[in-house]
């Protein structure tokens, strides 16, 4: 039986009657009788609505209930929350989808169901159940009338469920049931019962009886109670306050009953928030509804909510209050029934105290109305409860927690004003006790505001305190009651801050003046401080956009108050006060309060005053404020620059106060003397934008901003700016300057005199052209940044259109720096410059109409832009550069009108063909012979052109910006020369990134924009329509009678396949077009053969090869003859031949051979090629590649004279380049016709020895035989010299081009070298000192020259050294065996070297390199090799040189495996190439045919061109011979990794390599030979097993081998089942050695089973074992035992017994213990 804490039960027992599920179980009871047969419910009551009737069980319901319904209320009397959610899903979907009674079958059964899962402890049940709801109520709609009694209940207090998502779906689906005006009719139909199940929640329920003990959490079922508990009470409110006045007499004595419960008030005192907030709110609304009811228990409805009136929590609080609110409302007794010195006043005090303990903003406006219902007697006579509450309150106020939060303080702020306002009026209003008004205003209102004014640390001044009190001081002055108090309030607030200002204030009190100004500006502007400033946020604006105080002020005029008498002498007093302390003591703070006062009021009394108090009664004809300004302030002004003093913008502000009030003949005179005197840029800037703001309001101020004197002020700040800004100045005062450029120039042409705009204009310009000159990198970024946003504003507030060109130079400037990215500007600075030029030439094109010509400005822009293009190099810089070009048409086209929409504006159109790079496109000398010897084009001679220069980033981008152009043209396609020149540009692009691609691979941004070139290029040809494409084509083949090159670009535009189907170009028509065979029209045909179809290439080869039959020989050479056919009908072979074009090639065959026997100097046989004629080098080149074409794509043809004509002409031919080598470097007709008499061979040698084995039919049955016997070596003997010279000379050379090409021909020829040709091979001798080896020296200098061309950094060089090597590499181990067996009397090896030069490849610096680099990956990440890089010839030549390394191992014996397997262990050689091999392996080792690489056998090529992917393969190879070659080794190596490499290695291996090395092994088995009687072998593969069985006389072994499913990285099994004729030791003893032999030695199952086997036959021909091991053969290195004791005779194997005296520490025979 499980234990007490197991959820599992005991298995069922026969006999066992307990029932297996609860429907099983109901049965059970019932037919017992003792299961209740009424109701189903939980509650006490029969009437409470949770009693609802239903059946016994859902398995006896009415056969009208639905049977999926019925499935779905099954669900929901699961325990599982998820369960009851999907089910209530599902009910509400059915409830759409079933008929109407369907659904209305299941109503009898909702309520029960609803009412319990409305109370379920999940929320998301509780949601779901109300969308139910929601759901069904939609569908039946009045057919819920019956049940809506016992369901209302629940919906209600779903209505108020604590979580909301709950109550908003409760709300919704009563919302959907009921329309507005019939809700309150349900609640009255459902009130008695809905009441009374509200109160059952209340009253009579526990978390007991709401939930079931046994399958609910202690924890889960308080929660539950207290929810419903808390809804019950909400819900109960929401009844009483929803229902009508006259249907609340029926409830009073179900509310009576509830009041007298004393389990109602133990649930107002609960620990539970939540409960007890739901309390205050239910007697909140019981006071609202039945206050006669709520009367009779007045006593404790008083007592409990006004003694707790200091409750702290944030959800208590508003339903406590509302409920203290409508208590004193609605029951006036209530104070009679609660103790107020002891329990209500101290517990309101300490509230008022702490701040509303952090709440007022929820209930700060609840302080108002309640104060209005409390008695002013609440503590006795005369007003003490209200000094007592404003002192409470205002203590509260200076709280570091309500000072610390703005929205608390401001709620706090604004109640205290409220109530003051009330207290006062309404005492004013009963008594008028001025004692009383005194006391407020003295004690309370003026201790805030001093509090707000004059402490530093106070956030009062962030309120709305200053419009709140002058609103109340506003209220209180209509009235002359209050005239003393307020003058008096006035005159001591007036005293207090002039004794403070007359302290003198420091540069930290700036607080005070700040706050007194505000205060001022909030008694004249009521407005401005409605709202608490809660943050202070700094903005930085143009000049243009920015508004001062004086038009603030002016905005507001209508909002401005004025103010009352006590109010304007605090301000005068205030204002002389600070103008004394200011002028006395140059005090800036004063100054500042004493300029913003003046600029508020400036009254004539108030400068009066002033002047009196500074130079006496002064009697002048000035006025007062003439007199201030002129007397006063300018020699303050003037003192003021002199120190540098920081107060000079103020006084520029007292002064242009004062501007209006003075008359007009001085202001000129002012303003000329401020312009002198000012030196400051941020005091003129001043200036300067408060008169352009008065401006239109003076004469004397327009004329001065049109002046001289003002222009040349301006324009000299233009200069000192323009001079700092390149300097490293101070950059706060460049701003300044700036400041004032921008707001003259974005003032406009009316505001200011012309010539100073046009200053400004030519000074930013001539400082933009010093930039662009000198290249001041450095400072660019800050005088770009403020030239931009000068022009911004110059441009955008243009209104005179002969301005306009006065900044196009600037225009051009900015343009030019922008562009160019040499300038290192931030991207705030380059899109602000960005939206200078743009808005500049919008504004141009829009006043000129885009009018074009020479020297204008777009014309400017266009030569900036293509300048700069000829200087791009990156694509990021060309990016910018197009993306400013696009931005530029842009701005164009949306500036200029649109007559029709379909239709470019023609100076569009115009400045587009302007904006393209006019290019000549033309081949270049080496391009042209790269074309001539990859054979893109032929030439009828070699070309002779001037050779020169090329530029790829210049041709790249100039075109790539032209394709662009084209693609964003509406009409692009019109101009056919243009395109044309755009093709062959991208044709030339492509052509040169062929020759170079080898150095391009340095350069990824180029190879990038080059395939960008190809995609736009691709998109342009695309977009063209079929009649535009068709035109554009003619056009192309009538130009390339002229020039064959362009035909590259009809690559291009030509579709893939080319048919007369599509309208383009009629075959016929085109051959007839060009049957004039110049090189013009060869060139041409070559590139379209390439294109055309099976049928229209068929028609082309025809008439070529009727074109040769029917040449004489005496035309053969000429122009238009038979070698001018040849080259087309070659570039159609190389297209897509077939089986008909193979018959016309072997009439062609028999031609060339006619052409031979009648010219016999038709072949340049034999000869050297130094004075050859080009015309007749390249006829041979065309021949010899039609032999090639007909080898590769026709052999099964061609008979045997005509192999033996192809294979003579080899033979002659090489002897030709093989006398041609010395100008092989040099002369281009050398080496075209070198690569294409290699390229033969490379056929020749390629059908012959790969495809002929395979292909049975291929060759005549005798070809292999005379190639292998005569025609090979004649080829060869002369081909590995020229192969071997030319690596040599190009080891240090660039290969590019015709070089690349040139070698790679070469190799692929040289690769297919046989093996007799390899070992006598006629080159040069090569033997370096002190290098020991055992090979005869032909065969060393082999290695010495081919082991370095594995490194040599081309890949076709590193294949084809590798091919070679390949031959001898399995002869190798044969002369180190015989060396080995020469030295056996000397001192044994234990480890011997492979070949050394291979080795040396191995472990060079490169390899060492190349492994540490990669070490520092995981063995899960891959590295990917990109071709032509330096690392790729590194890792190619490393992963060679262990292909050729492992192919020499496998062919060695086992002896001299095991020492050179020892040899690569002692120095870690094969850990490294596992260490690398696994880093360069792909994750998952697919081919593109989706077949797994270890499957199909490698092979490279060395004509073919390097790939990511190959390396791959290539470590794929490399590492499944190494498996299968050395598994010993990867073995030990696997062990030695840590835990994650061991798992992917073992995973990899046993997932793609292991199935492969079963398979071949247990093939390699059943093929060995079976004459052997004495040993056979037999296999299993379908359990990887192998048997072997050895026969010796009367012995019978017989061993059965298991491989591993990773095998050979896991141990191979060996067991046996039959063991005849020897002991079981012996036996046990022999199963350990082929354990031992198979584990251990490194090669295959069958070198394993022949070295056991040759262990057992030594012992059975009386060989005596070692007596260490006691094995005959050593089970690594498999040697005899041959070192004997002299003392016992003994023989021992050397490695047992050096471990023998390594681990025991002396020299002692084992047996006898003498010394050895």
């Amino acid at each position: 039986m499980p234990g007490h804490g197991s959820k599992k039960q005991a298995q069922r027992t026969k006999g066992n009657a307990k029932p297996s599920s609860s429907s099983e179980a109901a049965k059970l009871l019932l037919e017992a009788g003792t299961a209740p047969t009424g109701f189903i419910g939980f509650g006490f009551q029969s009437g409470s609505p949770g009693y609802v009737p239903v059946s016994h069980s859902l398995d006896d319901v009415d056969s009208s209930l639905d049977s999926d319904i019925r499935m779905v209320l099954r669900k929901l009397s699961k325990r599982d929350a998820t369960t009851k959610v999907k089910a209530l899903q599902e009910f509400s979907s059915l409830c759409k989808e079933k008929d109407e009674e369907c659904v209305k079958a299941v109503l009898p059964y909702w309520p029960r169901i609803y009412n319990k899962m409305t109370l379920d402890v999940d929320h998301r049940v509780r949601e779901m159940t109300q969308t139910a709801m929601n759901t069904l109520v939609l569908r039946m709609r009045k057919n819920l009338a019956p049940h809506l009694k016992t369901l209302m209940g629940a919906w209600l207090l779903s209505q108020c469920d604590t979580y909301p998502t709950v109550a908003t779906a409760a709300q919704q689906a009563f919302q959907t049931a009921f329309p507005p005006t019939k809700q309150t009719d349900a609640l009255v139909f459902c009130k008695q019962e809905s009441t009374e199940y509200l109160v059952d929640n209340i009253l009579r329920q526990t978390p007991l009886t709401l939930s079931d003990p046994k399958t609910t959490e202690k924890e889960d079922m308080e929660n539950k109670y207290n929810r419903v508990l808390t809804s019950s009470l909400l819900a109960l409110r929401k009844l009483l306050t929803a229902l009508p006045s006259d249907q609340l007499a029926s409830l009073s004595d179900n509310m009576d009953n509830l009041l007298k419960d004393p389990k109602f008030w133990k649930h107002g005192k609960s620990q539970v928030i939540s409960v007890r907030a739901a309390v205050y709110s239910f007697l909140a609304g019981m006071c609202q509804t039945l206050t006669g009811t709520i009367t009779q228990h007045s006593k404790k409805v008083s007592t409990h909510i006004l003694h707790n009136i200091d409750e702290t929590d944030a959800v208590i609080c508003p339903c406590l209050w509302e409920s203290a609110l409508s208590l004193a409302s609605y029951i006036e007794d209530c104070w009679q029934h609660i103790n107020i010195e002891k329990a209500f006043w101290p517990k309101l005090r300490k509230y008022l105290e702490n701040g509303c303990h952090g709440n007022a903003c929820l209930m700060g406006g609840d302080l108002l109305p309640f104060l209005s219902k409390v008695p002013h007697t609440l503590l006795g006579e005369g007003y003490k409860f209200y000094i007592e509450f404003f002192n409470y309150l205002k203590s509260g106020l200076s709280k570091d927690q309500v000072q610390a939060s703005p929205s608390e303080l401001g709620a706090l702020v604004r109640a205290f004003f409220e109530c003051a306002q009330f207290v006062i009026k309404s005492t004013m209003k009963s008594s008028k006790d001025d004692w009383f008004l005194e006391i407020m205003f003295s004690d309370q209102i003026m201790q805030v505001l001093h509090a707000s004014l004059f402490e530093s640390t106070s956030a009062l001044h962030k309120t709305a305190l200053y419009s709140l009190l002058g609103n109340l001081l506003t209220t209180l002055e209509t009235s002359d009651e209050y005239t003393h108090t307020l003058s008096k309030f006035w005159s001591e607030l007036g005293l207090s801050v002039s004794e403070r200002l007359g302290s003198g204030l420091s540069n930290e009190e700036r607080y005070f003046t700040d706050r007194l100004i505000q205060f001022v500006k909030c008694l004249i502007f009521p407005q401005m401080g409605n709202k608490a400033k809660t943050d202070v946020k700094m903005k930085v604006k143009f000049a243009a956009s920015e508004v001062t105080g004086m038009e603030q002020l002016s905005i507001n005029q209508q909002e401005r108050r004025e103010l009352s008498r006590g109010a304007k002498e605090f301000v005068h007093l205030v204002t002389i006060k600070s103008f004394e302390m200011a002028h006395r003591n140059r005090n800036k703070e004063n100054l500042h309060l004493f300029a913003a006062l003046i600029e508020l009021l400036p009254e004539e009394k108030t400068i009066k005053d002033i002047i009196e108090r500074c130079h006496g009664d002064v009697k002048t004809d000035q006025s007062h404020s003439s007199y201030f300004v002129f007397n006063v302030c300018l020699p303050w002004l003037h003192q003021s620059q002199e120190l540098e003093e920081n107060d000079s913008v103020q006084l520029i502000s007292v002064i242009c106060s004062f501007i209006p009030l003075l008359e007009s003949s001085v202001i000129d005179t002012l303003l000329e003397e401020l312009c002198k005197t000012i030196i400051s840029f941020s005091v003129f800037y001043n200036l300067l934008s408060k008169m352009v703001q008065m401006q239109k309001q003076m004469v004397g101020i327009d004329n001065w901003l049109h002046s001289d004197s003002l222009g040349d002020k301006i324009v000299s700040v233009a200069h000192t700016v323009c001079e700092e800004s390149l300097g490293n100045s101070d950059e706060d005062r460049i701003q300044q300057g700036w400041d004032i450029l921008t707001l003259v120039l974005s003032t406009g042409i009316d505001r200011v005199k012309p010539a100073t705009v046009h200053g400004i204009l030519q000074t930013i310009h001539k400082s933009l052209a010093d930039l662009e000159l000198n290249k001041d990198i450095q400072q660019a970024d800050l005088a770009v940044k403020f030239v931009a946003k000068a022009t911004t504003s110059f441009f955008l507030h243009l209104k005179d259109a002969g301005m306009v060109h006065a900044g196009e130079n600037l225009l051009v400037s900015l343009f030019s720096i922008c562009v160019d990215q040499s300038f290192q500007l931030q991207d705030s600075t380059r899109q602000e410059a960005e939206i200078a030029w743009t808005s500049g030439i919008a504004s141009v094109v829009m006043e000129t109409g885009g009018f074009l010509q020479e020297g204008s400005v777009l014309y400017r822009f266009k030569d900036v832009i293509h300048k700069q293009l000829l200087r791009t190099e990156t694509m990021d810089l060309f990016q910018c550069l197009f993306h400013s070009t696009e931005k530029l048409m842009g701005v164009i086209k949306g500036s200029l009108p649109h007559e029709d929409e379909t239709e470019e504006n023609p100076v569009v159109s115009v400045f587009l063909s302007e904006l393209f790079v006019k290019t000549q496109p033309t081949l270049t000398k080496a391009m042209a012979e790269y074309c001539l010897v990859s054979g893109r084009l032929s030439y009828l001679n070699f070309p002779a052109m001037s050779d020169s220069s090329f530029s790829l980033n210049q041709m790249l981008y100039t075109t790539l910006f032209n394709v662009q152009l084209l693609l964003t043209s509406d009409c692009c396609f019109d101009n056919q020369e243009l395109l044309l020149t755009v093709l062959q540009s991208v044709a030339l692009v492509r052509v040169y990134q062929d020759m170079e691609k080898r150095l391009l691979v340095r350069f990824a941004d180029t190879v990038k924009g080059i395939e960008t070139l190809e995609e736009k290029t691709k998109s342009l040809v695309l977009g063209m329509s079929h009649e535009k494409r068709t035109a554009l084509i003619n056009y192309s083949l009538d130009r390339c009678k002229d020039d064959g090159s362009l035909s590259l670009s009809l690559s291009e535009v030509l579709p893939e396949v080319l048919s007369d189907s599509e309208n383009r170009v009629n075959v016929s028509s085109l051959i007839e077009r060009f049957s004039e065979l110049d090189e013009h029209s060869i060139q041409t045909l070559q590139t379209i053969a390439q294109h055309l179809d099976i049928a229209g290439l068929m028609t082309l080869t025809e008439v070529m090869v009727a074109r040769i039959i029917s040449c004489d020989v005496e035309t053969v050479m000429s122009a238009n003859g038979g070698i001018s056919a040849l080259c087309v009908l070659n570039a159609a072979l190389r297209s897509k031949a077939n089986e008909e074009m193979a018959e016309l090639g072997t009439s062609v065959l028999t031609q060339i051979m006619t052409w031979k026997d009648q010219m016999d100097d038709l072949l340049l046989c034999e000869c050297n090629l130094t004075d050859a004629d080009g015309v007749k080098v390249l006829a041979n080149v065309e021949i010899v590649r039609f032999l090639q074409r007909a080898v590769q794509y026709f052999p099964e043809k061609l008979s045997d004279k005509v192999w033996d004509f192809i294979l003579c002409t080899a033979v002659s031919l090489i002897q030709t380049v093989s006398e041609s080598e010395s100008q092989l470097m040099t002369s281009v007709p050398v080496q075209v016709f070198t690569l294409s008499v290699c390229l033969l061979v490379s056929e020749v040698a390629h059908t012959i020895e790969d495809l002929s084995p395979v292909q049975q039919d291929i060759c005549p049955k005798n070809l292999a035989t005379e190639w292998e016997e005569f025609f090979s070596e004649g080829i060869f003997s002369s081909l590995l010299p020229v192969f071997h010279g030319l690596t040599s000379k190009l080891r240090k050379k660039p290969l590019r081009g015709v070089l690349d090409c040139l070698i790679r021909g070469v190799t692929s020829a040289a690769s297919y070298c046989p093996k007799q040709q390899v070992i006598g091979h006629k080159l040069p001798a090569y033997l370096i000192a002190d290098q020991s080896s055992p090979l005869p020296d032909t065969l060393q200098s082999l290695l010495n020259h081919m082991t370095p061309c594995l490194m040599f950094p081309h890949r076709s060089v590193q294949l084809a050294a590798y091919h070679i090597l390949k031959r001898v590499a399995p002869e190798l181990p044969t002369y180190d065996k015989e060396e080995a067996t020469d030295v056996e009397g000397e001192e044994e090896q234990n480890s011997r070297s492979p070949p050394v030069s291979l080795i040396q490849v191995i472990r060079n610096k490169h390899s060492t390199t190349l492994s540490t680099v990669l070490l520092d990956l995981n063995v899960d990440q891959k590295f990917i090799v990109e071709p032509f890089s330096e690392i790729f010839q590194h890792v190619l030549a490393y992963l060679l040189s262990w292909k050729l390394l492992l192919t020499s191992f496998h062919h060695s014996p086992a002896e001299l495996r095991s020492k050179y397997a020892a040899y690569l262990q002692e120095h870690g050689c094969l850990s490294q190439l596992m260490s690398v091999i696994f880093r360069l392996m792909p994750e998952v080792p697919i081919n593109k045919d989706k077949s797994n690489i270890f499957e199909k056998p490698f092979s490279l090529q060395a004509l073919g061109e390097p790939s990511a992917f190959e390396i791959c393969e290539l470590a794929c190879s490399v590492y499944k011979d190494a498996l299968k070659t050395t598994p010993a080794l990867v073995r030990l190596w696997w062990k030695d990794q840590d835990r994650k490499s061991v798992s992917y290695v073992d995973k990899f291996t046993s997932k793609y390599v292991s199935p492969v090395l079963c398979t071949e092994e247990i093939s390699s088995l059943d093929a060995i030979d079976k004459k052997d009687v004495n040993f056979t072998v037999k296999t299993r593969p379908s359990t990887r097993e192998v048997v072997a069985i050895h026969t010796l006389e009367e012995v019978c072994i017989e061993v059965v081998i298991t491989l591993p499913q990773n095998y050979p990285l896991g141990n191979i099994t060996v067991s046996s089942e039959k063991k005849v004729g020897v002991t079981a030791q012996q036996w046990d003893k022999w199963l350990l050695q082929l354990n031992i032999f198979l584990q251990h030695q490194n090669g295959s199952i069958m070198d394993g089973l022949r070295i056991w086997r040759r262990n057992i036959d030594k012992r059975f021909e009386g060989v005596d074992d070692c007596m260490i091991c006691f094995s005959v053969l050593h089970g690594t290195n498999f040697q005899l035992p041959r070192l004997s004791c002299k003392t016992c005779k003994k023989k021992f194997h050397s490695a047992c017994l050096y471990k023998w005296f390594q681990t025991s520490h002396n020299s002692t025979c084992p047996l006898c213990r003498n010394l050895f």
